[in-house]
């Protein structure tokens, strides 16, 4: 890969853009591999050429390393695909604001899949509330340090709907200044999120089987959702509300012990390909008391930690 090929096209495109990307190069080369690098540039070429100006290009080359590293470099075109999307429907400033608020996210989503939600919720936006895009991204770190991506979704589709006909009071609404913004934004929190706990968890596992385990947050906002594991990651809720007196850390705590007892007690994992809908439930039962007991033999307080929760 030869980065001279790709600054002389930027030089041509948007001076200005050069000196950051010698400064970006080093950093983002460090996180990605010789494939990811070369999408990533290939994105800054791609939005040097839509002629949009070159604050997004700049904001793209210093944001994007950061995302990476939260997300993963899979997301590099994902991203890039979004901001060509958003040309045709909103200013060059706009799209450099959901650049700039790309790290928050990913920090703050923490799963890949659900950085790709956020996206699609923006472009979403775009198309029914496109004038509340920039105050609702200027506020980001507010509204995802209170809000899941679920959450968030509510939230804004109140105020598209809500004020659709009404462009001064929508975007006053994705500025945080009216009471019904600051209503939903109350009534839509959720107790505990998972980015907020996920290090104390990582301890608390580590403490227990001295080992580390991959864990990432997933949409738990619909009905029947249960925590799982797949590919030796576990997938727990993206936020818990507290329960009676079980707090939401505490419950956190319960299921992610309950998944990492499966990946250390059970050397294979049962194939369903014969077994019916019953037989996999009941399976499934008898799986879940049989690392559970293993669990308590060696570790007796998850049995009062479990068993607080019944």
């Amino acid at each position: 890969m030869d980065l001279e090929d790709y600054k002389d096209c930027l030089r041509q495109a948007a001076p200005e853009v050069v000196d950051t990307l010698e400064g970006t190069f080093h950093e983002a080369a460090r996180i990605m591999s010789p494939a990811g690098l070369q999408t990533y540039l290939e994105g800054g070429k791609a939005l040097c050429d839509l002629g949009r100006g070159t604050d997004l290009v700049l904001s793209y080359l210093q944001e994007l390393p950061l995302v990476v590293k939260e997300c993963g470099e899979d997301v590099i075109q994902d991203c890039v695909n979004a901001a060509l999307k958003l040309s045709s429907m909103t200013s060059g400033e706009v799209i450099a604001l959901l650049f700039s608020s790309l790290p928050t996210a990913a920090r703050r989503l923490g799963d890949a899949e659900l950085l790709r939600g956020y996206l699609n919720l923006i472009h979403q936006l775009s198309a029914r509330a496109a004038r509340g895009l920039r105050p609702m991204l200027s506020h980001i770190d507010e509204l995802l340090g209170k809000l899941t991506l679920s959450g968030l979704r509510r939230w804004a589709n109140f105020g598209a709907e809500a004020y659709r006909r009404d462009l001064n009071n929508l975007v006053r609404y994705f500025n945080l200044e009216t009471q019904d913004s600051l209503a939903v934004l109350q009534k839509e929190r959720r107790g505990t999120l998972f980015v907020d706990v996920q290090r104390k968890l990582n301890f608390y596992l580590r403490a227990l089987w001295g080992r580390d385990f991959m864990m990432r947050p997933a949409a738990a906002d619909f009905e029947g959702f249960r925590p799982y594991v797949e590919h030796q990651v576990l997938h727990l809720p993206d936020a818990l509300d507290d329960i009676g007196g079980v707090r939401g850390l505490e419950l956190y705590r319960a299921t992610a012990a309950h998944l990492a007892s499966h990946l250390v007690y059970t050397d294979r994992a049962i194939s369903a390909e014969q077994l019916s809908p019953a037989q996999m439930f009941f399976i499934g039962l008898v799986e879940d008391a049989r690392v559970e007991y293993n669990a308590v033999r060696a570790f007796p307080g998850l049995g009062r930690l479990w068993h607080s929760l019944l």
